[in-house]
C-alpha cells in the first residue's frame, strides 16, 4: 500500500526527499521514533516541498514478500 506524506517543512512537516528512494520510514517521530521501519521511500518531489510516497511494510503482501529473506516480528 502506497502512502503519500507532506514534506513541505514550511508547514511543519518533514519528510523524506526525491534521492531518499529505499530509505527506512521509522515508526514514530523526534524523541518517540523506534527502530521499527514503517514504512520504505518509493520517490519524492525534488524541490522537497510537495509530497514524498512510501510504501508501507505492514501489508500482507510485503510482509509475505520480506518473511523470504528476514524473520519478521
Amino acid at each position: 500500500m502506497r502512502k503519500l506524506f507532506a514534506q513541505n517543512a514550511s508547514t511543519g512537516n518533514g519528510a523524506t526527499c526525491y534521492g531518499d528512494s529505499g530509505g527506512p520510514n521509522f515508526l514514530g517521530a523526534g524523541s518517540s521514533e523506534t527502530r521499527t521501519v514503517a514504512a520504505t521511500t518509493i520517490t519524492g518531489d525534488t524541490a522537497c516541498r510537495s509530497t514524498n510516497v512510501d510504501f508501507r511494510l505492514d501489508t500482507a503482501a510485503a510482509r509475505s514478500f520480506l518473511a523470504s529473506y528476514v524473520t519478521l516480528p
